[in-house]
């Protein structure tokens, strides 16, 4: 079931009113049950998957904090069982693909039959959102171990792995906070609700109005990778870097909408990532949950910054390529992986630099960056940097990513013409111009209506029926500008 389909458009408005009309008592019950159908709408038979995972990681989590002198066995078998659910499901045909790969280019050298060593791939399927629960078991028995207190109740529990609207793409959560939720009775508050409300339509249109009109132009671009002209490449790389923005936030202001209109506040995954003026800088606001538990769970625990400058660097590029693989069970995605840990390597080092080096250089550089003009480079060529590694991410071999990146950076010609049909079919900048107009009502009508003078600011505050008209329109642009066909949301892959 998808954020963006008929089936949740009747599915959640259901849930919603029983979980608002239920007492207290009953209403995680009443989540716990629609997350599972939920879940199992897709493929039923992985339900009994996430439930065997949840049930082993409560009784791993009362174990560790009941049987402290065995509790590190508690936690190392802990990770060892989630992690190898992960790898199984996630990474054993890649290993069976790479492994293949590997004999056919030595079996000419050790004049060896290729199909003597080859090994049949699985062809797993892999179940949505394993990668994020996983996370979530795993941070919820290192907590445990650290001292936090294990959550008891075994529906509490269930629902901090289960809650359909954190489900599939996380945000990623951390049961300290959720559970505090789960405990407390949820009262029903008409801002909080209208402000979900907000985040599911805004979702919804960076989603279907803006991602799905985005998704042709990319898979035309990248299909066509030899052939780009300069301007070419660069339109298909800026559009692949707009539409894993608005399909990835777009489920999650989904997501946080759905869970703020029952009464949960998840954590915001995106704070204006393409705005950083350098890449700690846009990994401290892209996918903000995934970055902060790679820091707290991989990164620190490898030793973090407090080592020397070598096992500091080995530390961020071993995360970032673990980042890259968890994204995805391909090559490049450890490439792009790597391409980033580099890339915070380089730019470590040259913080690194700037603050210690009293040179004419450094002076000059650190007055720069100072001024508007040395932001708005650091946000230049932040950007290019991330948009390269865009490039990696993408693309679907090597050889594709690199005739991209040549057509980017040394065209043969400026346009081939392999775009212009596809974007006249869609409408992308109508699509755009209206979500900008909706994030300036958004997030300044208020300040200006406030600045108005008192009866004017009265004419101009929407009554409850007006605002309701106001969103069923943005519910209507938003499958108006909708394209003929969906495209299924990126981070589902992963």
């Amino acid at each position: 079931m998808l954020f963006s389909s008929l089936s949740y458009l009747l599915f959640f408005p259901a849930v919603l009113l029983a979980f608002w009309l239920l007492p207290h008592r009953f209403r995680n019950v009443l989540l716990l049950v629609s997350s599972y159908y939920f879940y199992m709408s897709w493929i039923p038979v992985y339900g009994i998957l996430l439930f065997v995972l949840t049930l082993l990681n409560y009784a791993l989590g009362a174990a560790i904090d009941r049987h402290r002198h065995h509790a590190r066995a508690w936690l190392m078998t802990g990770i060892v069982l989630n992690l190898s659910t992960l790898a199984y499901f996630k990474y054993t045909d890649f290993a069976i693909a790479s492994f293949n790969k590997a004999v056919a280019s030595v079996s000419p050298i050790l004049k060896i039959s290729e199909a003597t060593l080859s090994l049949p791939l699985q062809h797993v399927l892999l179940p949505l959102g394993i990668s994020f629960f996983v996370f979530e078991f795993i941070h919820y028995i290192v907590d445990v171990y650290k001292g936090s207190k294990p959550i008891t109740n075994y529906v509490n529990f269930s629902l901090f792995a289960a809650f359909f609207p954190s489900q599939i793409a996380g945000p990623i959560k951390r049961y300290q906070d959720f559970i505090k939720q789960m405990q407390e009775p949820r009262r029903f508050l008409s801002a909080n609700f209208e402000r979900g409300l907000l985040l599911l339509l805004q979702g919804l249109f960076k989603k279907i109005a803006l991602a799905d009109n985005l998704s042709p132009v990319v898979n035309q671009g990248f299909a066509h990778a030899a052939t780009l002209g300069g301007a070419d490449a660069w339109v298909a790389a800026l559009a692949f870097a707009a539409q894993i923005y608005c399909d990835f936030s777009g489920y999650t202001d989904m997501g946080r909408g759905s869970a703020l209109m029952l009464g949960f506040d998840l954590p915001d995954n995106f704070n204006l990532p393409y705005i950083a003026r350098s890449l700690t800088d846009f990994w401290k606001r892209w996918h903000i949950s995934l970055s902060s538990w790679l820091r707290d769970y991989l990164y620190i625990p490898l030793g973090g910054s407090k080592c020397s400058l070598v096992r500091r660097h080995a530390n961020l590029l071993i995360t970032m390529v673990l980042g890259g693989l968890w994204h995805g069970a391909s090559w490049h995605f450890v490439v792009w992986g790597a391409f980033h840990g580099t890339g915070l390597i380089l730019c470590h080092s040259y913080d690194h630099w700037l603050k210690n080096s009293s040179s004419t250089v450094t002076g000059f550089l650190r007055q720069l960056h100072s001024t508007a003009t040395g932001g708005v480079l650091s946000m230049l060529l932040t950007f290019v940097f991330v948009l390269v590694g865009w490039v990696f991410f993408r693309a679907e071999t090597m050889a594709e990513a690199l005739s991209v990146l040549y057509g980017m950076f040394a065209p043969q010609v400026v346009t081939s013409g392999v775009l212009a049909e596809v974007l006249a079919q869609h409408p992308i900048v109508p699509a755009f111009l209206a979500y900008l107009l909706y994030r300036l009502v958004c997030d300044y009508g208020a300040a200006v209506i406030k600045g108005l003078p008192a009866v004017a600011a009265q004419f101009c505050t929407p009554r409850v029926p007006a605002r309701v008209v106001v969103y069923l329109a943005f519910f209507v642009m938003t499958m108006a500008l909708a394209p003929s066909s969906a495209s299924p949301f990126i981070y589902f892959a992963f």
